[in-house]
């Protein structure tokens, strides 16, 4: 899978607090954040997991306050749910009329399209340990969760227990799998996440109908982004990787006015534009860079990059400010 990992440390003192907010924002939904000294020694690790449909931060930071407000859901609303699992300190959170207080080992559930307002408490001396996952609120087959929603959920037995052994086996591990295991590791979470709200309401429930076909299409694109560096990669593998014809998998992208290449060329595209712009890969060879993302041939991926920025993959690494932090595998 792909990992990257920050370290507040990497920067001045001066610099540490805002370089952490910027990639919370980068990798989960908007939130304002606020902590007592953000110009201080502020110290802060971040692992982020990409999973392709679910995506999985775990941090360590001092105590803080996080809140997304109406205004920011108005900009920007992924529509996701996240479920926070506390590891060290505490966490309290008020969303749709809840408020529950978290400790290890407890799960949280909320979601982006509704204000809500969070404080962790780090544990002695100064760390909190925390790891939250986000998914599109449309792959979560259990309906009326937003009666769960704020509410403290055990992940210390049951299939709680599981799930949350689960999620922390995958930031655990993460180093261990390879990048064809995200989408099912993905899959597999979501089952007992779906379980364990099930039991909480005491009821099982499936995807509405009008919903399988939207989680059909998020787990193919999951699929794509976990193969875009095979060159292989092409309708027929990925219509038989999810037991559909090629001709069922066109008429999906059809609704998306995009074809399946146009969507593969343009997320390759798109990876092969952050890695340029990173730093840490500076030394990199763009033909390099190239080849992780699926253009073989240096002539061909220069000549797709020019077409769709109007200007070179050299040109771009020399323009962009080199400011982002990321050291992927």
């Amino acid at each position: 899978m792909i990992q990257t990992l920050f370290d507040s440390t990497d920067f001045p003192v001066d610099e540490r607090f805002d370089r952490w907010h910027d990639m919370t924002m980068r990798w989960l939904a908007p939130s304002d954040i606020a902590t007592e000294s953000p110009h201080q020694d502020f110290r802060a690790t971040m692992q982020h997991l990409d999973l392709g449909a679910v995506q999985i931060v775990a941090m360590t930071h001092p105590s803080l306050r996080c809140w997304r407000t109406p205004r920011m859901i108005r900009q920007n609303d992924p529509e996701y749910l996240s479920l926070g699992m506390i590891l060290e300190g505490k966490q309290g959170i008020a969303q749709g009329g809840r408020e529950s207080v978290a400790g290890p080992d407890d799960l949280v559930l909320y979601d982006t399209s509704h204000p809500y307002e969070a404080h962790v408490t780090a544990a002695t001396p100064v760390v909190a340990r925390t790891v939250v996952a986000q998914f599109p609120r449309a792959l979560l087959p259990t309906r009326n969760f937003e009666q769960l929603l704020g509410a403290r959920l055990s992940g210390r037995v049951g299939t709680g227990g599981l799930a949350a052994q689960f999620l922390f086996g995958l930031v655990r591990d993460a180093g261990h799998y390879e990048p064809a295991d995200s989408p099912r590791l993905a899959t597999v979470f979501l089952d007992l996440l779906s379980i364990t709200l099930a039991r909480e309401l005491g009821a099982g429930c499936e995807l509405p109908p009008e919903s399988h076909q939207n989680a059909l299409m998020l787990r193919i694109h999951a699929f794509i982004q976990q193969h875009l560096g095979d060159p292989e990669l092409s309708p027929v593998t990925i219509a038989a990787a999810h037991q559909i014809s090629v001709r069922h998998l066109h008429q999906l992208f059809r609704q998306q006015d995009l074809t399946v290449s146009a969507w593969i060329r343009r997320e390759r595209l798109a990876r092969c534009r952050r890695d340029l712009a990173d730093p840490r890969l500076r030394g990199r060879p763009i033909h390099a860079i190239a080849l992780r993302w699926g253009f073989p041939r240096p002539a061909d991926f220069t000549r797709t990059f020019r077409l769709s920025y109007d200007m070179t993959p050299s040109e771009y690494r020399e323009m962009v400010p080199h400011s982002l932090v990321g050291v992927e595998s």
